[in-house]
């Protein structure tokens, strides 16, 4: 059998950055404990390498990429790009009004 190594996406190697840098930063044998792990096998899920070339985080997080979902810090607010171009257009609408911009800034 030939590996096929996979190059992990901007947004996939995005995510296990972050994922990274939070695991960093906490008692990562508590985390294990707490999903029913050994440590051992949290440490290999990030960095043991398979056949493809990624881990099981890289797997993860690529599939979250092809899936379109994103990983993002728990306490950042987030709209739809909808939203935010709903509010663009609003902003650009009243700041073109000189009583808006007078309300605004009294």
């Amino acid at each position: 059998m030939s590996k096929v190594l996979i190059e992990l996406s901007e947004s996939a190697r995005n995510a296990r950055s972050m994922i990274l840098q939070s695991l960093a930063v906490v008692n990562n044998g508590e985390i294990a404990s707490k999903l029913g792990l050994d440590p051992t096998t949290l440490s290999k899920m990030k960095n043991e390498k398979k056949n493809n070339g990624l881990s099981e985080l890289d797997v993860f997080c690529e599939l979250l990429q092809l899936i379109g979902l994103k990983i993002v810090a728990a306490d950042d607010v987030y709209c739809s790009v909808e939203t935010a171009e709903a509010t663009r257009e609003l902003l650009r609408n009243c700041f073109n009004s000189p009583d808006y911009m007078r309300i605004l800034f009294k």
